[in-house]
């Protein structure tokens, strides 16, 4: 086996050699797209918020954005600072008014992809759900509701794009790391899984593209007669945001997109794997959810954060299952010393593995393998006024289920309100649990979480306690 198809392989096993080889030392490994450099985790700190060190660098050499096709990933141009912006002051800071549109889009979601699949209204039967390939289609429908907002969220069309895109770009990228460099320029060309994504960027732009000029020509108008408008979802945001400045409203949505859909959905999927292999904690979480629901009517501005039993079982599920082998993928963009000595030459990549997250002995103590729903709310409980660093969305370098630093992950605000509202939905409209004698499935890609996409997960209606 190839050595670099070792590592996307049995990333592990890998790095476990490395690390038990030079457990205080940098290393270095072949990856996925050439030599990587490991810091051990005792480095977080230092690397965290250097200005030398690139996550955009990452993106840029891995998924080859200069080539049709894969532009979507381009970490420089006039749009990204646009992105960051929108995210930063729209998205997150819109979370409260939007989490109500967001179980409104579950309850359609949920009818259309599970209800169907759950068998006639009052069949206590289980049923067997390969969940791999709903949760991307969970996923896509709900945050469109937020980027796109209604009716082009539910566009049959725009949905197959978003979570079809997610996909083949990954394999466009695969196809193209296997050509010698030189080649390419020319191969990119006549790759089929070039070919792909391209039509499928086409595609996009012909969709979000008509929708989003009908909306402006109404907002116009409506501006015109002295109406309000009303900015609601991520297509006025962008226009907001941007004034003046060009960028490509396709591009940054397919962009929020693929980030929402591959993080989320896995990060999703991981949660619903451990609960149903640990059925205590789903009864705790639902009682949580149910009493908190009641407490307060409905969905209010402070419903989700009161769910801390839920926050310490996402942050738990994450520490076992981060979404890649490793954290604070950076790049060096000027060559630079670290604290030991190791130098670091410019254009090398490094990373931090992640696994250390659930090494027993380590920060999270002997049981550190195993998962302990609330872990993370008896810290917060211990900790008192600094107990909000155990919630899913905060960063250290003992969690970097997102990161840490100043590069960590923008969008983790908006993902943590995702995942809660979609997990709520699961847990009170369906049971789980695994078929007799068998536990959630391991990645069969190690370097990144991806767990056996045939595996089937049973799962049954219920009567939720709750309307939502």
């Amino acid at each position: 086996m190839k050595t670099k198809e070792r590592f996307v392989r049995y990333a592990n096993e890998v790095l476990a050699q490395g690390m038990a080889e030079h457990p205080t030392r940098p290393f270095q490994v072949n990856g996925a797209n050439g030599p990587l450099i490991i810091l051990p985790a005792g480095f977080a700190e230092e690397i965290r918020n250097d200005p030398r060190l690139s996550f955009t660098g990452v993106i840029e050499q891995n998924f080859f954005p200069h080539y049709s096709g894969l532009e979507i990933f381009s970490p420089i141009g006039p749009g990204n600072d646009i992105l960051q912006e929108v995210v930063r002051k729209h998205l997150t800071l819109s979370l409260d008014t939007l989490t109500p549109a967001l179980s409104d889009e579950m309850a359609v979601a949920t009818a259309a992809l599970l209800t169907p699949n759950a068998g006639a209204e009052g069949n206590n039967k289980w049923q067997a759900l390969k969940f791999f390939h709903v949760a991307p289609e969970l996923t896509a429908r709900v945050s469109s509701r937020a980027f796109l907002g209604a009716p082009l969220c539910r566009d049959p069309t725009w949905l197959s794009i978003s979570v079809k895109y997610t996909i083949d770009s990954f394999f466009a990228v695969r196809a193209l790391r296997v050509v010698p460099p030189v080649l390419r320029p020319i191969a990119h060309r006549f790759l089929p899984e070039m070919r792909v994504v391209r039509d499928e960027v086409k595609a996009a732009k012909q969709v979000v593209g008509a929708e989003v000029e009908l909306r402006r020509t109404a907002r116009f108008e409506a501006e015109m007669r002295g109406e309000e408008v009303k900015s609601d979802d991520a297509i006025a945001w962008f226009d907001e945001v941007a004034g003046e400045r060009e960028y490509d409203i396709v591009r940054e949505q397919m962009m929020l997109s693929v980030a929402a859909i591959h993080t989320t959905s896995v990060t999703l999927m991981a949660l619903l794997y451990d609960l149903a292999e640990n059925p205590e904690w789903i009864e705790r979480v639902r009682e949580e959810v149910v009493a908190v629901l009641r407490e307060d009517g409905g969905w209010r501005k402070n419903t989700l954060y009161k769910m801390k039993l839920l926050d310490s079982c996402m942050k738990e599920s994450q520490r076992l299952h981060t979404v890649g082998a490793l954290a604070m993928n950076r790049r060096v963009e000027q060559a630079m010393t670290l604290s030991d000595g190791t130098y670091l030459p410019k254009g090398a990549l490094l990373g931090i593995p992640t696994s250390t997250m659930r090494t027993p002995g380590g920060r999270w103590g002997g049981d550190a393998a195993r998962f302990v729903g609330d872990r993370f709310l008896k810290l917060r409980e211990e900790s008192g006024g600094s107990g909000n660093r155990f919630q899913f969305v905060s960063t250290s370098a003992d969690h970097m289920g997102f990161g840490y630093g100043r590069q960590a992950c923008p969008g983790r605000f908006f993902a943590a309100t995702q995942i809660k509202v979609t997990i709520i939905h699961l847990l009170l409209h369906f049971d789980w649990r695994w078929e007799e004698g068998k536990g959630q499935p391991q990645s069969v890609i190690q370097s990144e979480h991806i767990p056996d996409p045939e595996a089937e997960i049973l799962f049954r209606r219920r009567t939720p306690e709750v309307e939502l």
